[in-house]
């Protein structure tokens, strides 16, 4: 690893492999503010053509060839997977190699478990999920966990939705279609009285009203599994839901079922790559809510956010987009600064909120004066 260091001469230097849209945007991001170089490295031609455009550093290098991958690290204090979760754990075997920081935005699975074995040998501290959920949720529900003398019920619910609905899904291209389908196919994994359980996906079906709009909130996803570990028997309830425009998940359910595409999701996911539109200024809505079981005990607690997309320079950034990156490169500036980065493995959970929420890259989210949804919620899944 190179000789890290905040306030000197040399830049803590990243590499930034995949030059997708999230790529895109955490290098656009790292280029706006000092302390930093960058270097963005893709084997497509599609993702060399979009750092050209943008007059970011680039290098050809496949993240499946172990010598691209040690030619470009070559000094780099830290690497972002930006990839699908299955890429990670070979970027991350790169990153031991070279003793640097190793970040990405997977979730739960095999990959993890693999990053994990790379990390208990590294002289580097690797960061998993650094997303949204998997990632910045797990300090937003302990902060609110936290607030409660007994176990409260707590429901994460998150949405990136088109500004308005789009065609019978309400939907569009928005995130890594693979992730969402498992999301939707997959079992949640939740607490439920404090203890491990499974729910079925778009079970738990039930309007939610933000503010003056209409939406509807289901079982989708899970909640990330250190988080599961750090708050068992701490609160009650404790399940992820997805928001939607109303009616999304009856359409999802006549495809999976109806069709029986549940059996061919290669097929349902040609259909959304073909069909659905992609959105590139979607909004990202956060409700989280924490409700006391014993109604003597607290009033409940909510962190609500609604997140707009950006434009820098000529690039609109969706809130998706934005609020993942913003996050990565909140990260990266606590690793640069030493103020996160003992070897091996670090949980979200073990990333202080406070630094996150004092971090340049990350205070506009957690800024009273940011577009917020009103307090005025009403939802009733249980």
């Amino acid at each position: 690893m190179a000789e890290r260091h905040e306030g000197g001469t040399r830049p803590f230097r990243v590499v930034v492999v995949g030059a997708g849209r999230i790529g895109i945007t955490l290098a656009l991001l790292l280029r706006e503010e000092p302390g930093f170089a960058l270097l963005l490295a893709d084997p497509t031609e599609p993702g060399r053509d979009r750092a050209r455009a943008l007059a970011l550093p680039f290098a050809e290098a496949d993240p499946a060839d172990p010598v691209a991958l040690d030619r470009i690290l070559e000094g780099a204090d830290a690497v972002v997977a930006a990839l699908p979760s299955q890429a990670t754990p070979m970027v991350a075997a790169a990153a031991r190699r070279h003793g640097c920081h190793y970040l990405d935005l997977g979730d739960d699975g095999a990959a993890l478990e693999a990053v994990r074995r790379e990390a208990a040998g590294a002289a580097g501290c690797f960061v998993a999920q650094c997303g949204i959920s998997p990632g910045l949720v797990s300090g937003l529900v302990l902060d609110l966990a936290a607030r409660f003398t007994q176990a409260p019920d707590i429901a994460v619910r998150i949405g990136g939705l088109p500004r308005e609905p789009v065609g019978r899904l309400g939907y569009g291209l928005i995130w890594d279609v693979d992730a969402t389908l498992r999301e939707y196919t997959r079992a949640s994994l939740a607490l439920l009285d404090g203890r491990e359980a499974e729910l079925p996906p778009l079970s738990r079906l039930s309007p939610l009203r933000l503010g003056a709009r209409d939406y509807e909130v289901f079982v989708s996803g899970a909640i990330p599994a250190t988080l599961r570990q750090r708050l068992t028997g701490k609160v009650g309830d404790l399940v992820s839901y997805t928001i939607r425009y109303p009616g999304h998940a009856g359409q999802m359910a006549f495809l999976l079922d109806e069709l029986k595409l549940r059996e061919r999701v290669y097929l349902l996911r040609n259909l959304f790559l073909n069909a659905l539109p992609e959105i590139a200024d979607d909004r990202l809505l956060i409700s989280i809510t924490a409700t006391p079981r014993q109604a003597e005990d607290a009033p409940a607690a909510h962190f609500l956010r609604a997140v707009e997309p950006v434009t820098i320079g000529v690039v609109v950034i969706g809130a998706m987009r934005r609020t993942a990156a913003s996050h990565v490169a909140a990260v990266l500036d606590l690793l640069r600064q030493r103020r996160i980065g003992r070897p091996g493995l670090l949980a979200q959970e073990d990333i202080p909120l406070r630094l996150l929420q004092e971090n340049r890259f990350l205070a506009w989210f957690f800024d009273p004066a940011a577009p917020a949804v009103p307090h005025a919620l009403q939802e009733t899944s249980r």
